[in-house]
């Protein structure tokens, strides 16, 4: 078993599949900052590239987590620099009225979240990943998770 297999399952020995959508521009480029700069982050990631952290939705994220992810996020702009006007506004909103809603259902809201990134900036890339995966921990430990 490799060295990525190993990050990518926790201590019952399941493996975790977490989706991140990711903007084109900032989060994008500060995954790729990330990668040029030998960073490394847990396996379970998979990023999904979108154009705008705004074209993400409730609809996508249901639809990731339905279909197995043990937990979602969005990755933007920071504030004031969104590429398509105000795309990462209207994300962190939605995300924010689902987590009342999670738990408002029972579910941990710890499964869903957003971040913000600029381009130049690798470490801020995974240092969210890495607070995505404790997230995700936090919420498996207090039994809010769908799985």
């Amino acid at each position: 078993m490799s060295k990525a297999e190993t990050n990518s399952k926790n201590e019952n020995n399941t493996r975790r599949n977490v989706v991140v959508f990711m903007c084109d521009a900032c989060g994008q480029g500060a995954a790729k900052t990330a990668g040029v700069a030998r960073m490394t982050y847990d396996s379970a990631i998979r990023i999904i590239r979108v154009k705008c952290s705004g074209m993400v939705g409730p609809i996508q994220i249901m639809e990731a987590l339905t279909n197995g992810a043990d937990a979602c996020s969005v990755i933007g702009c920071c504030f004031g620099a969104c590429h398509f006007r105000n795309g990462n506004f209207l994300s962190m909103h939605r995300i924010k009225i689902m987590k009342k809603l999670f738990k408002e259902m029972g579910y941990s809201d710890q499964m869903i979240n957003h971040y913000t990134a600029r381009a130049a900036e690798g470490e801020t890339a995974t240092g969210d990943f890495e607070d995505i995966m404790e997230r995700l921990e936090a919420a498996k430990a207090a039994g809010g998770t769908f799985q």
